[in-house]
């Protein structure tokens, strides 16, 4: 045990390498979360929906990424939409707790397009528990735990079609403090600008069948960018697909409704990236979702 400030700054560091890339909680099933990173989106469905998500990331490891998130959007009048989401992301001693609000407008540029632009407001709740760390004796790299609050702001835009969607956003244009010490310590780490590019196109065969290829791209400042190919089958409201995370990871998923208005999502993902040579059980996502 005598090395366990190692393992912990070790552990720490790959914390940071995880935020590098992916600082906002990562999620497979987002494109039925989509207000979650562009505010542009709330409201635009025309319905009233309240959705409970929970992510378990490396099953087994023990202290992964864990992640539960709700959200509520709806439409108001004159164009307006609104949404509220909280989102919960635990890994290790490091708890974060994001609450926002979203205000979407929308614009119809045609009979067939509407342009929807949004802002996400906000607070992020940082707290690092560095007691539960398991340190020993009086070691002042562990004497005090950490709590930050960081102002969030964010926009988005997002254009709908019968047949498509395009969506860009970045749901913090704020850079916020999630670590801070002093000494030899770490002094400070930040969460970056991400960015969110996406878009899909509706191939409808049938009465009954559509089929949704899709892409989502993220890049952050300073990291590595991330991209996400999906493709989705959508039979009698029934939709079932994959999606493949470049280098990261692939996943399979569905969303169908198990009562009026109540649709019931799951997703799992088998990881190809370095980390499956630690653990390769995979990460698992669920949601539940209720439109009125």
């Amino acid at each position: 045990m005598k090395n366990l400030k190692y393992i912990f700054i070790l552990i720490a560091i790959c914390v940071v390498q995880k935020s590098t890339a992916q600082q906002d909680p990562n999620f497979t099933l987002y494109n039925f979360n989509m207000n979650i990173i562009n505010p542009a989106f709330a409201g635009s469905t025309d319905a009233k929906q309240i959705s409970l998500g929970y992510r378990s990331q490396w099953i087994g490891i023990s202290n992964a990424p864990n992640t539960q998130a709700i959200n509520y959007t709806t439409p108001l009048k004159n164009g307006l939409g609104l949404g509220i989401s909280l989102v919960r992301d635990q890994v290790f001693v490091l708890q974060e707790t994001d609450i926002t609000v979203d205000l979407s407008y929308k614009l119809q540029l045609s009979e067939t397009h509407d342009l929807f632009f949004g802002v996400k407001t906000g607070a992020s709740i940082v707290n690092i528990n560095l007691n539960n760390a398991g340190a020993r004796g009086s070691d002042p790299l562990f004497a005090r735990n950490q709590s930050f609050i960081n102002t969030q702001f964010g926009a988005g835009a997002y254009l709908k079609h019968q047949n498509y969607y395009l969506s860009i956003s970045s749901p913090n244009f704020l850079n916020g403090t999630r670590y801070l010490k002093q000494g030899n310590a770490p002094r400070a780490a930040v969460d970056n600008l991400h960015m969110y590019y996406g878009a899909g196109y509706h191939f409808t065969i049938n009465e009954n069948v559509k089929i949704t290829p899709a892409f989502m791209h993220r890049s952050t400042q300073g990291a590595p960018s991330s991209t996400d190919i999906s493709a989705m089958v959508d039979y009698n409201n029934i939709q079932a697909g994959m999606n493949y995370r470049v280098d990261e990871m692939y996943s399979v998923f569905t969303l169908f409704e198990i009562m009026d208005n109540v649709r019931f999502g799951a997703a799992y993902d088998f990881t190809t990236s370095n980390i499956n040579q630690v653990n390769n059980n995979g990460s698992i996502e669920m949601l539940i979702r209720y439109q009125f």
